[in-house]
């Protein structure tokens, strides 16, 4: 019967019945990718409209960071270029909904097994690390020669140099698989060669290591813990000449919710820290903090209005300042000058009960001649202390310490 109604209907052949299926394809494909296309473009007309109408953000708080601004326009500024790649900066930055794009970004990326973002590792039990990095070598040997110098021109006082190491280098158990972490305890060995005896250079790496079981470095911000500044500064405390400083702390969390430098800079965001303020018991802890540059006095160390912000690590000092001086009550005439980086912040509180007074110095925000400020200050002791990857990459210790 069928044969009978389409008399003039012929069987296909195998080639005919691929090329309609491949029809058939190409045209539900077609479709599809059109309805895609379709919600793309509408999605795109809502993100234009949205950014078009809303207010623009300065501030990145998940990225700790200014954002860029509409740019103005001008011929000069078209004509070089500038006008362009600043207006796609703020395209990107005042984007609709960035940061969720950027979480997003993450995820699938660890979806596809990707574990480093933006320079930081993704590691094992939600613990970001930087990735470390190799030295700026011409820096680094002008600092150390600076540094040298320096030590050999005041044998009168007694300096102490000590790097520490970051956490993707202590924590190697909790770095990603196949993971490359460069070798820092070879790092701070160079260090200690090149600077000789003109110091007592103490190496931290075995400190830090022993303690790697434990919570030394926070799981997302670049800087250790105060537990594990704790276990450094028992270690440095026979250098620095204080006898038998105590071993009796009250611990205080002060937050529950801190999300550092590494939360913002890699876009992963499911870990969260803790930070514990360490107050020596049995020793006089008061103080007088001046903010030198600021003009600003206080008698605590501790800035609790940072804890309501996103770099909660501020609570330390309120972060980092060009020269800060602490006075005490202590009897006696030790006098510490620091060089330091932002690892030390909340490091200082456990040296202040040893001495009369203590002048913490940031070399990359500071420009005063040094040699005044030991002779102003009777310094009796100086301490260097940084992080391997900031000590690696400063450009401002040298010249500090060179000034005239």
């Amino acid at each position: 019967m069928e044969n009978q109604r389409h008399p003039h209907k012929r069987k296909m052949t195998p080639e005919e019945k691929r090329r309609r299926k491949e029809k058939l394809f190409y045209q539900r494909s077609s479709k599809i990718y059109f309805k895609m296309a379709g919600i793309f473009l509408f999605f795109l007309i809502i993100a234009f409209a949205f950014n078009l109408f809303s207010k623009d953000k300065k501030y990145s708080e998940s990225e700790n960071r200014m954002l860029a601004q509409k740019p103005e326009f001008s011929m000069a500024n078209l004509a070089s270029g500038k006008y362009m790649k600043d207006m796609e900066d703020y395209v990107t930055d005042q984007f609709f909904i960035r940061d969720k794009w950027i979480n997003l970004k993450v995820l699938e990326d660890l979806a596809l097994g990707k574990r480093e973002s933006n320079g930081v590792y993704i590691g094992k039990k939600e613990h970001l690390m930087e990735i470390p990095t190799a030295p700026n070598q011409k820096a680094l040997d002008n600092n150390l020669d600076a540094i040298s110098n320096f030590s050999a021109s005041h044998p009168d006082i007694n300096t102490v140099m000590t790097l520490i190491p970051n956490a993707a280098y202590v924590y190697n158990h909790l770095v990603p698989r196949n993971a490359l972490v460069r070798d820092q305890e070879a790092d701070i060995k160079y260090v200690q060669s090149a600077v000789g005896t003109s110091l007592n250079f103490v190496d931290l790496t075995k400190t830090m290591t022993s303690h790697k079981d434990e919570e030394i470095y926070y799981k997302t911000d670049h800087h250790w813990t105060t537990l594990g500044a704790k276990y450094a500064f028992d270690a440095l405390s026979t250098a620095l000449g204080i006898d038998s400083p105590t071993q009796e702390y009250t611990i205080y969390p002060v937050t529950h919710s801190f999300q550092g430098t590494l939360t913002s800079k890699s876009g992963y965001d499911k870990g969260k820290d803790t930070i514990e303020l360490y107050i020596p018991q049995n020793v006089n802890t008061d103080c007088l903090v001046n903010f030198v540059d600021e003009g600003k006095r206080t008698a605590s160390m501790y800035e609790s209005a940072a804890l309501e912000n996103k770099d909660k690590y501020e609570v330390f000092f309120g972060g980092n300042h060009s020269r800060v001086d602490i006075s005490t009550p202590m009897e006696g005439k030790k006098n510490l000058l620091l060089f330091k980086d932002s690892y030390a912040n909340c490091f200082i509180p456990f040296l202040v009960p040893y001495y009369r007074n203590i002048i913490v110095i940031d070399p990359r925000y500071y420009y005063d001649n040094i040699e005044s400020l030991i002779t102003d200050n009777e310094i009796t002791d100086i301490l260097f202390l940084y992080n391997v990857n900031t000590f690696l990459g400063d450009t401002s210790l040298g010249d500090v310490l060179a000034a005239e």
